[in-house]
């Protein structure tokens, strides 16, 4: 199952269909992180007078041969990608329900563009990973793409201004914004820890390890408060899940897990409700304050505007439209003229209804369910547990060509198709 150290002599003997899917892939994934626009624009973004998804991006038209591509590359892989859909309800039930809200959107035709986007998008992660023998090989495509960007990325803040967010100061490299690079650079973090795992006591980790240094630099000159959020998240799982492995005793270990989640519960609880002022301290050694930087003043706004498409929502991209008459009142009080809530699970209910949002809920909980079922690792929990915190304050769900988005659905895949292996439902390619 070691993907990333076995011999990549079968290569010259792998079907068409198998190369056309990794290279599809491995280039979507290269313009995921790097985007599909100009570097150092990012004010612009940031203000939504650009888009990664206009028809005038000639990089987005090209990105749509890629979804052709994979498909076909499907060709050989119809039995497997059949019983996936079947085994995993989830998701494909999401995809539909998406696909409906079009009807329903007041800018149809925006919607449907993005649904193809995010169709394309499944398309790509089913065909790369039905041609896999298991899920960890697309850390091979991640290790190319890093190599690439982050030593880039360190070279633009060094040598070029606009690399960098002057009224911070803060890094964003060649992403738009700050937060965008605090993103990248904690998936990287995540893929290079995973990578120099799977190349233990070989040469080739030094420069893994020069990486790794790169990501952490990405990630502390970004100064992006909710990327640091998610690490602190992160490291405290896993301190929980190293301390957990330590006891050898199986009742034990379940007290402990479920002592473990009343705590961090608990602790959650008291800290938001009965001492909020300690998560004011916090936030506080961050420069930001309680309001989240005026983002729970716009939950608050977009909430409202949801109430009456509750069961339905907006439809999907119908809400966050560029001279949409309803964005007026939001752009009269948010003079940062927001292109989303910032907060994932609200722009889900506010674009797909309470039937989207309990179908996402249904997807992560059943994610979080099977994953003690899958017997070989499973690298991308931790891409799925950081996405989870991340859309707490960004909105990441469901993105068209974002690297959160691109990630949560390829983690949420991969651990299904992977369970799909060992069951021997669908065959495990031989080396």
């Amino acid at each position: 199952m070691n993907a990333l150290n076995h011999s990549i002599s079968y290569l010259t003997a792998e079907s068409v269909y198998a190369r056309i899917a990794r290279f599809s892939f491995l280039i979507y994934l290269f313009f995921v992180i790097f985007g599909t626009m100009l570097p150092f624009q990012g004010s612009l973004q940031e203000r939504g007078e650009l888009g990664q998804l206009t028809d005038s991006n000639i990089v987005n038209q090209l990105l749509s041969l890629l979804f052709l591509l994979s498909f076909i590359s499907l060709s050989g892989k119809l039995n497997a990608a059949f019983a996936f859909i079947q085994k995993e309800k989830f998701l494909t039930l999401f995809i539909l329900w998406m696909l409906a809200s079009v009807l329903w959107s007041p800018v149809q035709m925006v919607s449907l563009k993005r649904w193809i986007t995010l169709f394309g998008e499944f398309v790509i992660c089913l065909a790369a990973l039905l041609h896999f023998k298991w899920s960890e090989e697309g850390l091979r495509a991640y290790r190319v793409v890093l190599f690439l960007y982050l030593p880039l990325t360190l070279l633009a803040v060094a040598f070029i201004p606009e690399a960098i967010q002057w009224q911070f100061p803060a890094w964003r490299g060649l992403a738009p914004t700050k937060n965008n690079l605090g993103q990248v650079a904690v998936f990287s973090i995540l893929a290079l820890f995973a990578i120099i795992s799977y190349n233990r006591g070989r040469a080739v980790n030094v420069l893994h390890y020069g990486l790794l240094f790169m990501a952490l630099a990405a990630y502390l000159g970004a100064r992006s408060t909710t990327s640091f959020l998610v690490g602190f998240f992160l490291l405290f799982i896993f301190i929980l899940v190293y301390l957990g492995r330590m006891i050898s005793n199986k009742q034990l270990a379940t007290y402990y897990a479920v002592f473990s989640i009343l705590v961090f519960f608990s602790l959650l609880y008291i800290t938001m409700v009965q001492s909020p002022e300690v998560i004011a301290s916090v936030l506080g050694v961050f420069g930001k304050d309680l309001s989240f930087t005026g983002r729970v003043d716009l939950w608050s706004t977009v909430f409202e505007m949801t109430k009456g498409k509750m069961i339905n929502g907006w439809g999907i991209g119908g809400f966050w439209v560029n001279d949409g008459v309803h964005l007026y009142p939001i752009y009269k009080e948010f003079i940062w003229l927001p292109n989303q809530s910032h907060q994932g699970y609200l722009d889900i209910l506010n674009q797909t209804g309470v039937v989207g949002l309990s179908l996402l809920l249904l997807m992560i909980f059943g994610y979080l369910g099977k994953a003690t079922s899958l017997k070989k690792r499973n690298v991308w929990i931790w891409f799925f547990l950081g996405i989870l915190v991340y859309n707490f304050q960004e909105s990441l769900f469901f993105r068209p060509r974002h690297i959160g988005h691109f990630m949560f659905m390829f983690a949420y895949m991969a651990l299904h198709i992977d369970l799909l292996k060992e069951k021997g439902i669908i065959p495990v390619r031989k080396n």
